[in-house]
């Protein structure tokens, strides 16, 4: 059996077992049982942790010596500069892109931002970087599953 990454990424972050168990939501004592390789993660809670962590579950496991096996925040906001200026397909086949601009200038209205005349992947990072905040970016952070450009546009 191998040894899992939690107590070594939980004392790296400061945080007691409650702290995390509060964290995640789950109890303390079940952290230890997970720590001291008693009890086995359901894989939603191995993800929960992960995604805390910002780790992959792989590594969270003690399978993988990489921490982070997912897209980067580069290539995301290459992903969303893409959505934004062109045209692509979802899953069912319907074009879509360079038509969000309602979506775009709703949320720069809302926050009172300038929209400015060229849009650039600065713009996306300095207005946009609360994206990775959601359950679906950060798994996208963390995981690297097979996803198309379009189907990661979709996820956007």
């Amino acid at each position: 059996m191998t040894h899992n990454r939690i107590k070594e990424l939980r004392k790296n972050k400061g945080l007691s077992q409650s702290q995390l168990a509060n964290k995640v939501g789950i109890s303390n004592q079940v952290i230890s049982f997970y720590e001291n390789n008693k009890r086995e993660p359901k894989i939603e809670t191995w993800q929960a942790l992960a995604n805390f962590f910002d780790v992959s579950v792989p590594y969270l496991q003690g399978i993988d010596d990489k921490p982070n096996t997912g897209y980067s925040k580069e290539y995301i906001y290459k992903c969303l500069d893409d959505a934004y200026k062109e045209k692509w397909k979802d899953p069912t086949g319907q074009i879509m892109g360079g038509g969000f601009d309602k979506v775009v200038d709703a949320y720069l209205a809302q926050k009172e931002i300038k929209k400015p005349s060229k849009i650039d992947m600065n713009f996306w990072k300095t207005n946009f970087n609360y994206l990775f905040e959601t359950p679906n970016i950060r798994r996208l952070l963390t995981t690297k599953d097979k996803y198309s450009n379009d189907d990661i546009k979709l996820i956007l």
